[in-house]
């Protein structure tokens, strides 16, 4: 086996490593991702916003009520009959409250509900992830251990290992003739940045984007206590 191809070799199996530890890595994101699903039972409930629902489907029931009235109240508008279009509008503003809120009341027990499903249902992945998770970790670590007596001519740290085709290229190019010459002519060139302040590093952006992450890791709950739709009060889904 030639130097060029030892050091080919070794950056095959320094890949491989970053391989191992990226899924690590995806698999944390992952799990981050899906915390954001699991939510406080009140939350969900101040998001129905029960009161708010209730009201404005009073102010049509109301409307509907009141002019109701009006049309009793031009049938009946003389003597006793005058009380008619009162107990007519009462009727209906009564009975629309009723049905009203008990129909609220029954979709805000279905969000919480809902909202339990979705939080045990998300628990439950969070924990299989977790256990894949460890698994991964000691592949990766594994891996490396084995990584770190197969290749013998440089650290496996992550400056050189991140570097690895940087180094690799010193022999492509004809500067270096031996895998040790090449990682030396890295080390100086490493030890060059480092004392004038001029090396940078890969800074990955942690920041959680949900839409994106929606598309990597899919949407968690979709299956979590799925019904068939329900019509609404009135008539809309």
């Amino acid at each position: 086996m030639t130097e060029l191809e030892k050091m080919e070799l070794a950056e095959c199996y320094i890949n491989r490593y970053f391989e191992i530890a990226d899924g690590v890595e995806i698999s944390k994101e992952n799990k981050e991702y899906l915390k954001i699903y699991i939510r406080d039972v009140s939350e969900a409930e101040r998001e129905f916003d029960f009161n708010g629902k209730r009201n404005k489907s009073m102010l049509y029931v109301l409307g509907g009520a009141l002019i109701f009235a009006l049309l009793l109240l031009i049938a009946f508008h003389t003597g006793f009959f005058i009380i008619v279009p009162v107990f007519g509008f009462l009727t209906i503003a009564v009975s629309g409250y009723m049905i009203i809120n008990k129909y609220y009341t029954q979709k805000l027990v279905e969000v919480r509900d809902h909202q339990k499903e979705v939080n045990e249902g998300i628990t439950e992945q969070i924990e299989i992830l977790q256990g894949r998770i460890k698994q991964l970790e000691k592949q990766r670590d594994d891996y490396l251990t084995a990584l770190r007596k197969k290749i013998d001519f440089m650290d496996l740290d992550m400056d050189y290992m991140n570097n690895i085709g940087q180094i690799k290229e010193f022999m492509v190019n004809g500067e270096a003739e031996t895998c040790e010459e090449a990682v030396a002519i890295f080390e100086q060139n490493l030890l060059m940045q480092q004392m004038t302040g001029i090396m940078t590093a890969s800074v990955h952006d942690k920041a959680m984007d949900i839409e994106k992450n929606k598309e990597r890791f899919g949407d968690p709950t979709k299956d979590i206590g799925k019904k068939p739709a329900k019509r609404g009060l009135f008539g809309k889904k």
